[in-house]
């Protein structure tokens, strides 16, 4: 049996301490990002660096979710089975809202940006250690990859800026919007993640932490590769049917294809002329941006959902609705999620109702 002792140290030993701690640290994330990198350069791209620090994470006990814990339900349009949604039962999702790590730091350390949980000097401190990323560079821009400690599906990362920059959209004080910075580094990280999709949640449009700007990426399941929008907007193309306007959906959503360069131009100028017409209102507006490559990374999609700031929340679902809601794959995860399930409360209408709660039109003219 272990005996804890009460140990009185001095300023200059917790400082030796904590020291020592910070150096082990650095000398931790530098050896891991170093063979992160020869992986990513070596063929396996920045999808199979990240698989390995999802990997590193697993072990070090920082990934506090096994999603072989979670369940996923289909649930179709009775007359016409390939319309759908799906929820996904995760339970120990709620456990995210308990906290995890230290509260304060330790001697030596100190309190960034109000502690936010996605600037590394604080990370260090708050998981002790247990918590790695890996630096991806973008151009002249720069980021921290962070694995979600309760993922929602395979390889779930945060890609964080590595300096603490709000998350907010850029309005300025006219009222104009210019995304396409925002626009080039969510899709310049997707071309890199062929088989992966990344999301951009405005503020209160799913944004967990909105004082720091962030992107989530996922891979694709292996059973259930293709969430119900990208169904939505594979019809819409298969149809030829003119037009970026999605039809048979709940939400008002705009989608691009084609290669990177010309999805960003056409974009960002629509975007912009969008943002314009609503001057009056921009100010309340937000948005969710989705984004996938194909595997070869030479074509992608980009979708946009308009979102007003004072819709957060579905009837009928405890959480917030954010980029994998938007997708068509409601997160339940509470009690009374699973009651709903169980009870048979939940159907293709049902959840097309609770996605239609937070619809938001391009225009009210």
């Amino acid at each position: 049996m272990r005996h804890l002792v009460n140990v009185r140290l001095g300023s200059d030993q917790r400082n030796m301490i904590a020291a020592d701690m910070h150096g082990t640290y650095e000398k931790t994330w530098a050896e891991l990002n170093s063979r992160l990198r020869e992986i990513e350069v070596s063929g396996g791209g920045l999808g199979g660096a990240l698989m390995e620090l999802e990997c590193h994470q697993q072990e070090s006990g920082f990934i506090k979710l096994n999603l072989s814990s979670v369940e996923r339900h289909v649930f179709a349009h009775p007359e016409d089975p390939s319309r759908f949604f799906r929820v996904q039962y995760n339970p120990e999702r709620a456990l995210r809202f308990s906290g995890s790590g230290l509260s304060a730091p330790p001697p030596g350390s100190d309190i960034k940006n109000d502690g936010c949980f996605l600037c590394r000097d604080n990370i260090r401190w708050q998981q002790q250690g247990a918590e790695m990323g890996y630096e991806v560079h973008l151009g002249e821009n720069s980021y921290y990859a962070w694995m979600n400690p309760f993922p929602l599906l395979p390889t779930h990362v945060v890609i964080a800026t590595t300096e603490h920059t709000s998350q907010e959209w850029p309005v300025c004080e006219k009222g104009t919007l210019d995304v396409s910075k925002l626009l080039n580094d969510l899709v310049g990280l997707s071309t890199r993640m062929p088989g992966y999709l990344g999301f951009y949640n405005g503020v209160n449009a799913g944004a967990s932490i909105p004082g720091h700007l962030h992107f989530q990426f996922f891979k694709r399941p292996d059973d259930e590769p293709e969430f119900p929008l990208e169904c939505v907007g594979r019809r819409h193309r298969e149809s030829g049917r003119d037009g970026m306007f999605l039809e048979d959906y709940p939400l008002d959503v705009a989608m691009w294809t084609g290669v990177p360069e010309e999805v960003l131009a056409q974009a960002s100028g629509w975007i912009a002329d969008w943002a314009t017409r609503n001057r009056k209102r921009i100010n309340g507006l937000t948005a969710n941006f989705i984004v996938s490559s194909d595997l070869d990374g030479d074509a992608i999609t980009l979708y946009f959902i308009p979102r007003d700031r004072s819709k957060t929340h579905g009837d009928g679902l405890s959480g917030l609705i954010g980029g994998l809601e938007v997708l068509g794959e409601l997160v339940f995860s509470s009690s009374e999620d699973k009651a709903l399930l169980d009870t048979g409360g939940v159907d293709f209408f049902s959840l097309e109702k609770t996605l239609a709660c937070v619809r938001t039109p391009f225009y009210t003219d």
